[in-house]
């Protein structure tokens, strides 16, 4: 009893069990089973559940073999060493390791903070932005979106149905000043809508990058139009070293674990071209499924009349993130395998389209 005491009323598990613990279950449910990186991130949550209903050998068994099994994994191991000093009397040894290695444990606080925040919403179903952006698919298998407010990644893929699914969600990084890239080397990741333009496997590449890396077509012509420089933007994985990065800890691209990055490399074998929506708020300006509707039919009369002939099952249209009154619409161009990108502003008398693309996406399947 006396250790429970003590544990209970340490500072340092009160302020993890806050930021960590969470209605497990509900977090996970769109994802699969034999995924070991959201096996792992369930592990551990269960692990601070473990810590809250003061099962303490649970919780500590279960840190134990987290850290056995991924030594690199910096979180899990820091909550083994909190309970295993905490059962032994000696927190003032937790507080001196916080004061000589201050950025290290904020980085890992700021870890837990974001995975608690995506797991509350989840649980409590307020995530995933999808039909707030998502006006209208193509016919492309796939469609990545990533929410920045969340860190983390969701992977839509076409049903038997022809329907957009959501088939997993990872945790990711993006870059060490945040969101909003503006020029070359602000270390801030990009908001926009984006498309894979390549594929560069892991061996070809320096060991910082993984498994490998999707680049994206960073700046697009919205983005160079409004002065926006910079390349190298990238979903990719993690150092070798390393189990998973603190939120903000990138140059300005997106990363990845390297089995969540593995699978999207092979598993999934994303085609040249699938649309990748980078957001970082949880805006719904246009929820109303009236207001859908009256947007997508000024696009489709447009396009009728300009483009004689275009199949709109082809025709994808979405809201550009954190831009007023922004559409980015998406459709086959005369020439095989090449994508035609536009950007429409509204204004008194309605959509109107304001750039089409200087260079067309490549639509090609990767080997």
């Amino acid at each position: 009893m006396q250790t429970a005491k003590r544990i209970t009323n340490s500072s340092v598990i009160t302020r993890n069990i806050k930021v960590l613990t969470l209605a497990v279950a509900g977090a996970f449910s769109c994802s699969s089973s034999a995924d070991d990186v959201l096996a792992v991130e369930k592990k551990l949550l269960l692990g601070l559940e473990s810590i809250q209903t003061l099962s303490m050998d649970n919780a500590l068994d279960s840190f134990s073999a987290l850290g056995e099994q991924h030594p690199n994994y910096k979180l899990a191991q820091l909550m083994k060493a909190d309970l295993l000093a905490l059962k032994a009397g000696q927190k003032p040894l937790l507080d001196q390791v916080r004061k000589n290695y201050p950025k290290s444990v904020a980085r890992l606080k700021d870890e837990a903070a974001v995975r608690w925040q995506f797991a509350q919403s989840s649980a409590s179903g307020v995530n995933g932005y999808f039909d707030n952006y998502v006006l209208k698919t193509a016919q492309q298998s796939h469609l990545i979106f990533v929410n920045l407010s969340e860190s983390r990644l969701y992977l839509y893929e076409r049903d038997s149905e022809g329907q957009m699914t959501l088939v997993t969600d990872y945790y990711v990084t993006m870059g060490r000043k945040g969101s909003g890239k503006q020029k070359e080397g602000d270390l801030r990741t990009p908001i926009g809508v984006y498309h894979i333009v390549d594929l560069l496997p892991g061996a070809g590449l320096p060991d910082l990058y993984g498994v490998g890396a999707l680049p994206l077509n960073y700046p697009n012509d919205w983005d160079s139009e409004q002065g926006k420089t910079g390349s190298g933007i990238w979903l990719h994985g993690t150092p070798s070293n390393t189990y998973i990065r603190a939120p903000k800890a990138s140059r300005g691209c997106v990363v990845l674990h390297n089995k969540a990055m593995d699978r999207l490399l092979s598993e999934y074998s994303l085609p040249y071209a699938t649309p990748v929506l980078i957001v970082d708020d949880a805006e719904q300006l246009l929820a109303s499924s009236t207001v859908k509707e009256s947007v997508l039919t000024e696009v489709k009369t447009w396009l009728d009349n300009h483009h004689i002939g275009i199949d709109w099952t082809s025709v994808s249209v979405y809201r550009y993130p954190n831009e007023e009154d922004l559409l980015y619409v998406t459709f086959p161009a005369a020439v095989e395998n090449e994508l035609i990108h536009q950007y429409w502003k509204r204004g008194d008398n309605g959509w109107k389209l304001v750039i089409q693309s200087k260079e067309p996406v490549r639509v090609e399947k990767k080997a």
